[in-house]
């Protein structure tokens, strides 16, 4: 059961209809599956902002239907306002909870990089992974500590080093960069500047000369 949750109620409203609808506060929303035909809801706006926030992006969420009934899905497109951001409509996949599902979850970092990585730039290649799992174990993101690069030894983190975490396979490639240090852009404009400091004189010289 997911603890993630969030009430619907049937509409009959589509078109152009639905600006109604979003002025009295409600997002209109179509849930779908292989189990069932499409069928047209709608869910209170503020609430499903609120699940979105909480990990409903990513995470399996239990639609309980104002008319009876509950729907556990996984949300697949949020489409927003191009100016305000707040969602306008939603996708909700009705999924069996016996078949493992693909989605995209978010990487996070935990931890503080080491002294010895001073001076360098964390890179974050890869905001988020695709994983496999059931419906119920797909997690709201995951966690990776980057207390291990150092800059000198371990400088990056990669698909291959993330988590094990139980009932999760995941599918990019194990060697694509994830977390990685770089050297910071004030630093290497420094080392150039030196390196033409060094240079510079040799050509002046040559100049005079050809006077």
């Amino acid at each position: 059961m997911s603890e993630l949750k969030i009430e619907a109620q049937m509409r009959a409203v589509t078109g152009n209809q639905v600006k109604k609808l979003r002025r009295d506060g409600f997002v209109p929303v179509t849930i779908y599956g292989q189990n069932s035909s499409p069928f047209n809801a709608q869910v209170d706006a503020t609430s499903l902002d609120r699940l979105l926030q909480a990990g409903g992006a990513t995470q399996l969420v239990e639609v309980a239907m104002q008319s009876g009934g509950t729907h556990n899905v996984l949300i697949r497109e949020v489409q927003r306002h191009p100016v305000r951001r707040n969602p306008i409509h939603a996708d909700f996949y009705a999924v069996n909870m016996q078949v493992k599902q693909q989605v995209s979850v978010p990487v996070i970092s935990i931890g503080h990089l080491p002294a010895s990585a001073r001076g360098m730039v964390l890179v974050q290649a890869l905001s988020d992974v695709e994983i496999e799992a059931l419906p119920s174990d797909i997690p709201a993101h995951i966690e990776v500590d980057i207390s291990r690069l150092d800059g000198e030894k371990n400088d990056r983190i990669t698909v291959a080093d993330l988590p094990a975490i139980a009932g999760i396979t995941y599918l990019d490639d194990g060697d694509e960069s994830v977390f990685s240090l770089v050297t910071s852009r004030t630093e290497t404009e420094a080392e150039e500047e030196e390196a033409e400091g060094m240079t510079e004189p040799e050509v002046i010289g040559r100049r005079a000369d050809d006077e």
